[in-house]
């Protein structure tokens, strides 16, 4: 048996009771003649954070499930459920199995990382000075792992993993992972594309028939293998749950990118495909550091700290994780989707409040920034399901968000994202709008919401040019660091002949403090005994001293700046 006490008590705020949690998981029960891998675990006391205590992963017939090595069915498991353990805090999570000390270490880390940036949340997104105390930061509070039984044996390089650079990557159809699949046809062979179905009541978006003809229209616009995994996990839990404990975040939005890493994996292990990309574009990046801490975005289960954290996780296998599009900020990618790939764009699927019937709920803010930004290029929003009238009617109200300087990520990222409806404003004249409301033909126009609509867009131009148009911003070349030059390099051309570079010095911080996650996280696997395990926390301290030193095999395997050709890359 190995213990690892990762955390110290909880202070009185850290949860709202201090009576311990105990999680039990059980082992993975794998039926190859189904293809499914189904995951049980118990919590003590029950809590209301879940509607059942067990999912499924079901796979398609191409995913040999006997290919898959059996520590890692344990990898899956902790992907999918760790991140829920920060919201039951204090907690003991008791597993059948022997992890190695290392293992258990690296993700007592992850997971103190992700309770770092949720505490900062606690309450308010805004200021800074509101999260100051003034003596200490409190604890994060207590969380254990406590491994019974036998030891699993070390993940290993696969042996029927194929030579070459063919990738594998997450699709949902949204604009992020469309371009990246985009990119991926560009300069790899025939790439897995890896879909996840898992509907999450009273949500729609995973089950409506426009989902369905993306995916089969991509299968057939590119030489891909695209792939269905069905899994019930995003029903299993109650999505609301951790504002009851004090997090304005819902559930998805701490677990999804984790339950689709872990099926993209599981179907490359099977195809032998090494090379696994998860689409982060520059807003999920955004981090600072407060009182010692860093603190992400809320949606850092896929930052590239998180990834370049659970590369090192999966290096024993032979594998390599990341994004293509970290440099790239929303706008960026929603202009490149839609000028380099306009045999791609009409497939977009962004909206998650999509009816049953609809390819967009054409009411909400998110529908409203794609709609804006597709028109200010010149192209029509309704080639992707989009109505505008009902849009400028819904958001005839729209104001911008402002932030100040001070502004944790999410406050910072949803003014960006609002400079850029500004900026798609100023772009477009009244008379497009009025163009693209008459492309169903010029009866359209008789009906008197069409021009309430033109209407409310004319006003809402009128009103928002007032509050100022700021400079879009350049594309992050730092963020591509890391991955290997084979798709960096050809990547990096595409960006640099679409968009200006941001200056170094506008996002070193942000690249500085997301190597230093990654190398907290990482370093108990990268270094042969675990030097101060409790003590000794760079993630969270303040810069100086905070990672091995620079020429060390665990700092340059997870790709310090300067030190990317490390184990990691061979």
């Amino acid at each position: 048996m190995n213990a690892l006490v990762a955390m110290s008590a909880p202070p009185a705020a850290s949860a709202t009771t201090t009576e311990m949690n105990l999680i039990t998981l059980f082992p993975p029960a794998i039926d190859h003649g189904r293809r499914t891998a189904t995951f049980h675990w118990r919590v003590e006391p029950e809590t209301p954070l879940y509607r059942r205590t067990s999912f499924t992963l079901g796979f398609p017939p191409e995913v040999d499930l006997a290919s898959v090595p059996e520590p890692l069915w344990w990898t899956v498991a902790i992907l999918c459920l760790h991140p829920h353990w920060n919201l039951l805090r204090p907690c003991r999570v008791e597993l059948p199995v022997e992890l190695a000390q290392a293992e258990t270490e690296f993700w007592a880390r992850q997971v103190e990382v992700e309770a770092a940036t949720l505490e900062a949340y606690r309450g308010a997104a805004t200021p800074l000075d509101a999260l100051r105390p003034e003596g200490p930061w409190p604890p994060l509070g207590a969380f254990a792992i406590m491994a019974r039984g036998e030891r699993l044996p070390p993940l290993q390089r696969l042996p029927r993993q194929a030579a070459g650079r063919r990738c594998a990557a997450a699709f949902s159809g949204g604009k992020d992972s469309l371009l990246q699949a985009a990119l991926l046809c560009d300069f790899t062979p025939q790439p897995l594309l890896v879909t996840v179905t898992s509907p999450m009541p009273p949500l729609h978006d995973h089950l409506t028939a426009r989902r369905r003809q993306v995916m089969a229209a991509m299968a057939a616009r590119r030489d891909v293998t695209l792939l269905e995994v069905k899994s019930d996990l995003r029903g299993s839990w109650q999505n609301d749950f951790p504002p009851t404990v004090g997090y304005p975040v819902a559930v998805n939005e701490i677990t999804d990118t984790w339950l689709y890493l872990a099926a993209l994996l599981v179907c490359a292990v099977a195809l032998g495909v090494p090379h696994l990309f998860l689409a982060s574009e520059a807003e999920v990046q955004d981090n600072v550091e407060v009182g010692g801490r860093i603190v992400q975005h809320p949606h850092c289960m896929y930052s590239r700290a998180s990834q370049r954290a659970i590369q090192s996780l999966l290096a024993p296998l032979g594998m390599r994780y990341g994004s293509l599009i970290s440099g790239l900020h929303s706008e960026q990618v929603q202009q490149l989707l839609w000028t380099r790939y306009t045999d791609l764009c009409d497939l977009q699927y962004s909206c998650w409040r999509v009816g049953p019937e609809q390819a967009a709920c054409s009411r909400c803010g998110q529908c409203l920034r794609v709609a804006l930004s597709v028109l200010a290029l010149g192209a029509s929003p309704e080639r992707m399901g989009i109505d505008l009238e009902p849009l400028l009617l819904a958001q005839s109200g729209w104001q911008p968000r402002r932030c100040t300087s001070d502004a944790l990520p999410a406050a910072m990222v949803a003014a960006r994202l609002h400079a850029q409806v500004v900026r798609s404003l100023a772009a477009t004249p009244a008379s497009r709008v009025l163009a693209a409301l008459a492309r169903g033909g010029p009866r359209r126009l008789l009906r008197p919401d069409a021009w309430r609509a033109l209407a409310a867009y004319t006003r809402l131009r009128w009103r928002v040019a007032s509050t100022g148009v700021t400079p879009a911003p350049g594309y992050r070349a730092g963020f591509l660091r890391g991955l290997e030059p084979w798709i960096a390099g050809p990547v990096a051309a595409v960006f640099a002949e679409q968009f200006p570079g941001a200056a170094a010095d506008d996002h070193a911080g942000i690249l500085e403090r997301s190597e230093r996650l990654a190398g907290y996280v990482a370093a108990p696997l990268l270094v042969p005994r675990l030097r101060d395990s409790h003590h000794y926390s760079p993630a969270l301290r303040p810069p100086g001293g905070v990672a091995p030193p620079r020429h060390s095999l665990g700092y340059a395997c997870v790709g310090a700046p300067g030190q990317e050709t490390g184990w990691l890359a061979d």
